[in-house]
């Protein structure tokens, strides 16, 4: 009997333990997904993922994936395979994309295991829909915009990051026009910016067209993408002149840069508004230019390479057009009433009356030195002259052709440049104790007249509108250096300060500024290449406005402010 009910329990405890088993089965479960569940706008080179919740039979999950529609072009030079990380099984469909504006299902088919053997009897599928080709959001200026400045750029802003370089080869700028594109510094290359090489014609219309340009994710724009505008007139207000050359060449152009940084990219963006053909750069150079006082034309000197003179042009922007008062020379100003354009020729000086078209001698001893300066009000012209070779300031009245020199200055003398008001001259002075910078008064008599500004070695001066300060430089190239002047107080601490020498200015020469801004632009020598500087009128914040670049490689040198504030 006892053994009876032996026999009975284990029978009892067999049965019991089926549905105990059944309890303890733990399939296999999804966990994650990507994309996820009905995703939208899904990159169309976007890996699938599916994370399971343990380590599983990789075989067994692979032989059940199944996406719809299949990608017919797996396969061959360009397969498509599956990647474990982990618990994540990865399809990988590398140089494959899903087709545009698709909605695909994933499906993984009951019965993978995990690697213990345990499987999943459940079907499991989702959908997601990939994204559509990319497109032109905006465009600035906008399509059939009018009165478009010449000299601005153009942003391009598209639905997604697209790849920089098939942008630069799918953009084109009708009428032909070269120009270089940038992205927006720190962005997600979904925003360029095309920056023509040179200024545009005025009142002309431009055709922005794209094609081909691809997205991050290999999707081409759809066909051929258009926007239209039309320039108005030219207007240079603001802006820095400059001359331009290849690197260790003479200059073969005028460029403009405006000193406020260009909002896209946050920096300067040069232009040139004024070139030679190709042909011409190999024969000839641009050795002087200055504005006219309406800003509207350039005249210029275009001699043979190699040359110390050569012919005056006459450019008007707007037009291109250009006209020779047949006259030659190395130095050109044009006066600030616009009366005469004043050249240096051979020693001499003379101007022309573009009104009439006469030609007439200023000087006629040939002995005039380079460093010419023309009154603000057009009346006067101050120069050297060397006498028995020693160098003499000299003022001279261009309605009178009367001269004088600055009364009691015996010393050489030279570099002049007059302040904004007309009323007091700055110079090099060569005294016995070496070369200084003085301002001679001229509503002042005696010793009044004089001011000793420093012990500088004067190459070139720029006034600022105060009529009270000027930038003083010193030496070329990488030797160049500027200082700040103030006239009434040189000898007193802060009265002459070095403003260059620091990592942002390195060096300086050619100061220029303008009677409308108080700031000066100059030249900065980076290695060993000429560029455009531009720092506040105190010497603060010096800032390189141009720069040798791929894109626009040039050389900057002999700033000139536009003469229209605007």
């Amino acid at each position: 009997m006892r053994q009876l009910w032996r026999w009975a329990i284990v029978l009892l405890l067999g049965l019991g333990a089926l549905p105990l088993a059944a309890c303890t089965l733990n399939p296999p479960r999804i966990v994650a997904i990507v994309p996820g569940q009905g995703a939208q706008e899904v990159a169309t080179n976007q890996e699938v993922r599916i994370t399971f919740d343990r380590a599983m039979n990789h075989d067994s999950v692979e032989r059940r994936f199944v996406l719809t529609p299949s990608l017919a072009a797996c396969g061959g030079s360009k397969p498509c395979h599956f990647a474990w990380n982990n618990n994540t099984l990865v399809f990988i469909h590398d140089n494959v994309s899903f087709d545009l504006s698709t909605t695909y299902t994933v499906s993984l088919h009951a019965g993978y295991a995990d690697s213990s053997g345990q499987t999943n009897t459940l079907e499991h599928s989702w959908r997601f829909t990939t994204e559509g080709r990319p497109t032109l959001a905006s465009v600035d200026p906008a399509d059939n915009a009018s009165a478009v400045a010449p000299d601005r750029n153009i942003v391009l802003s598209f639905s997604r990051p697209m790849q920089p370089d098939t942008l630069r080869t799918a953009i084109q700028l009708t009428p032909d026009t070269p120009f270089f594109v940038r992205t927006r510094p720190g962005g997600d290359t979904s925003q360029f910016e095309i920056i023509p090489l040179s200024v545009l014609k005025p009142d002309q219309s431009y055709t922005v067209s794209i094609e081909g340009a691809l997205d991050t994710h290999q999707n081409s724009t759809y066909g051929r993408i258009e926007s239209r505008f039309k320039t108005g007139g030219l207007s240079l207000a603001r802006r820095v002149g400059y001359l331009i050359g290849q690197r260790g060449e003479p200059a073969f152009g005028v460029a403009i840069v405006d000193p406020h940084p260009d909002s896209f990219l946050n920096r300067s963006t040069p232009k040139i508004l004024y070139g030679l053909n190709p042909e011409e750069r190999l024969s000839s150079a641009i050795l002087s230019f200055d504005w006219s006082p309406d800003g509207r034309r350039l005249v210029l000197v275009l001699a043979p390479r190699g040359a110390g003179e050569g012919r005056l042009e006459i450019v008007t922007l707007a037009s291109g057009q250009v006209s020779s008062p047949g006259a030659s020379g190395s130095e050109v100003l044009w006066s600030p009433d616009g009366s005469s354009i004043v050249y240096l020729t051979h020693g001499n000086l003379r101007r022309y009356l573009p009104l009439t078209g006469q030609d007439l001698a200023i000087t006629n001893e040939g002995n005039v030195q380079t460093s010419v300066a023309i009154s603000p009000d057009g009346t006067n012209v101050a120069y050297s002259a060397t006498d028995q070779g020693t160098s003499h300031l000299w003022i001279r009245n261009l309605s009178l052709l009367t001269r004088f020199r600055p009364i009691g200055l015996e010393d050489p003398a030279d570099h002049p440049a007059w302040s904004p008001d007309g009323n007091k001259l700055a110079f090099r002075r060569l005294t016995a104790s070496g070369p200084e910078l003085w301002v001679y008064d001229l509503t002042a008599t005696g010793s009044n007249a004089y001011r000793r500004a420093g012990p500088l070695d004067l190459a070139g001066a720029a006034w600022l509108n105060d009529n009270s300060t000027l930038i003083a430089g010193v030496g070329s190239g990488t030797d160049g250096a500027l200082y700040r002047v103030n006239i009434f107080a040189a000898g007193e601490a802060g009265g002459l300060v070095k403003v260059t020498g620091g990592k942002e200015a390195p060096n300086g020469s050619n100061p220029s500024a303008p009677t409308y801004d108080r700031r000066v632009s100059f030249v900065g020598t980076i290695d060993g290449v000429p560029q455009v500087f531009l720092m506040n009128g105190d010497g603060s914040r010096p800032q390189q406005l141009t720069e040798w670049a791929v894109d626009f490689p040039y050389t900057g040198q002999d700033p000139n402010w536009t003469t229209v504030g605007g």
